[in-house]
């Protein structure tokens, strides 16, 4: 029971290092391009973040609890998806041809969107992503427009989609909230 106890008082100090080492580290910036990289949801929960130096090795001997990391196997959101097709809640297929969106999703936890007509961009936004279990994709929106027209999201805007991975990471689908669905394929599996 002794050991129990050590152990658990273990992980519990771990976790409070970790956690005040994160806060520690962080640093206020009105760059727009720094404050993206710090904002403190730009970390993808398909990865664990890295542990401390200091910690790395009482992290190692603690017990691992229900907070452990992405079960092996599982696909990880990332790279960059490409809309193919719409399925309509009556369950008709509408093929994409005129119209292409592409979602980046890059492994630290940011993703930017770009929508185009016949190969004309109307539509751009970009920030910051997280995996919510079992179906959430939460979307913390910092810039939209154009180049030539972006505006920063003081504060960001928070949009939250219900989606589903194949379990290879090649196929998105994402429901809207009138039930559409619609269905990316993976052309790239780096992140840009």
């Amino acid at each position: 029971m002794k050991k129990i106890i050590t152990s658990l008082t273990l992980f519990i100090v771990v976790l409070l290092i970790t956690q005040t080492a994160c806060k520690s580290g962080q640093t206020a910036s009105t760059n727009p391009a720094n404050k993206r990289a710090e904002t403190p949801t730009a970390t993808n929960s398909n990865q664990p973040p890295p542990p401390s130096t200091a910690s790395a090795t009482a992290a190692a001997s603690a017990p691992s609890g229900p907070s452990s990391p992405k079960p092996a196997g599982k696909a990880e959101l990332l790279g960059t998806y490409e809309s193919r097709e719409v399925h309509d809640k009556d369950g008709v297929v509408t093929v994409i041809t005129k119209l292409r969106t592409l979602w980046v999703f890059s492994q630290d936890g940011t993703y930017s969107r770009v929508s185009e007509v016949k190969g004309k961009p109307y539509h751009a936004d970009a920030g910051t992503f997280r995996v919510e279990p079992p179906d959430k994709l939460i979307l913390s929106i910092q810039l939209t427009g154009l180049k030539s027209q972006r505006t920063m999201q003081n504060p960001p805007l928070s949009k939250t989609h219900k989606f589903e991975l194949s379990a290879d990471g090649e196929e998105l689908k994402l429901t809207s909230d009138k039930g559409s669905v619609g269905v990316f394929r993976r052309i790239s599996k780096k992140g840009q």
